[in-house]
């Protein structure tokens, strides 16, 4: 755990979230299943869109209704979504919590060895809270981002050939926003790491001040200083709202321009697709297909990059 309010070099916060993979170790079988529950999570529901868009623009174009077999398997699709997404919170959740008390117990043990009130100039009850909290923030680590990169990169690398069948060209839209939607959370990796460092420091420090104070209500009373006490917890509040605000304000902005990315690309496909159909290349009724599938083929790849910036935000937890 790194000390609060201190910002690690790049590299080393990189390596203290590689640290955290070989406990994974002991969960190898929860992890696999993890993975393939969100890889057929992600997997169904690209083709879910794509083939319902497929259908509607079958049946606007050609004038057709869809056939018994492409509503059954419709509705087996959004059937084995629901199950995969059920299954594969699950497992996330389960093997996140799993983990995370290995974390704890290896968190207590450190603390119990370490003998001093103080140590290197801090309160024990400020570096175990300033401990824990970070075991807490890693959870979204273990429950949400390792998964869910795996899947996404073999979802869109089957999608991205899909469409480089249907045509070649639509690729142009898709690859670049798929690689800018990946580099940004990498372009600002430091400051989210520092921002959601200032975070973490404010609210261990605002906690281990109320436990104190109320720990310690009756010589506060006895010696006069409740006042002073109050001033620095409010103080302590604002500083920990300035933070989250900072960091809130953030990810808000990093979250709108990966919308503005994905819309850019469908936007891009769409162009591509209508003037692929007009010149007779691309069926009347596979250009809807192709910018669902485009669409389906970047929603993970951005949930990946919104769930990498909240593991650079981590690192300093690590």
């Amino acid at each position: 755990m790194s000390a609060p309010g201190k910002a690690s070099s790049a590299p080393h916060d990189a390596g203290a979230l590689r640290s955290l993979l070989p406990v994974l170790g002991a969960h190898r079988a929860t992890v696999l299943r993890t993975c393939l529950a969100a890889l057929v999570d992600q997997t169904a529901l690209v083709a879910l869109v794509t083939l319902a868009a497929h259908t509607v623009g079958t049946a606007v174009i050609e004038h057709r209704a869809p056939s018994p077999t492409t509503v059954a398997v419709l509705i087996g699709l959004v059937l084995l979504r629901a199950l995969a997404t059920w299954r594969e919170m699950d497992l996330s959740h389960d093997l996140a919590y799993r983990v995370l008390a290995e974390l704890r117990v290896r968190v207590f043990d450190g603390l119990a060895r370490s003998a001093p009130a103080r140590i290197a100039g801090r309160r024990s009850g400020d570096l175990a809270a300033t401990a824990l909290g970070d075991v807490e923030a890693l959870e979204f680590f273990y429950a949400h981002a390792i998964a869910q990169l795996l899947a996404s990169g073999l979802v869109f690398a089957v999608a991205a050939a899909l469409l480089g069948v249907l045509g070649p060209w639509l690729l142009l839209a898709v690859v670049p926003a798929a690689l800018l939607l990946l580099w940004s959370p990498l372009l600002e990796a430091r400051g989210r790491a520092e921002r959601g460092a200032r975070t973490r420091a404010a609210l261990a420090d605002l906690s281990a001040e109320s436990v104190e104070s109320v720990d310690g209500l009756r010589e506060l009373l006895m010696a006069g200083a409740l006042d002073r006490t109050r001033a620095r917890l409010r103080s302590g509040g604002r500083r920990l709202a300035r933070a989250q605000r900072a960091e809130q304000s953030w990810e808000t902005g990093a979250g709108a321009a990966r919308d503005l990315l994905v819309v850019g690309a469908v936007i891009g496909v769409v162009a591509a697709a209508a003037h692929a159909a007009g010149g007779g290349r691309l069926d009347g009724a596979w250009a809807p297909a192709a910018m669902a599938l485009a669409l389906g083929a970047l929603a993970p790849v951005a949930e990946s990059a919104a769930a990498l910036g909240r593991a650079g935000s981590l690192r300093a937890a690590a």
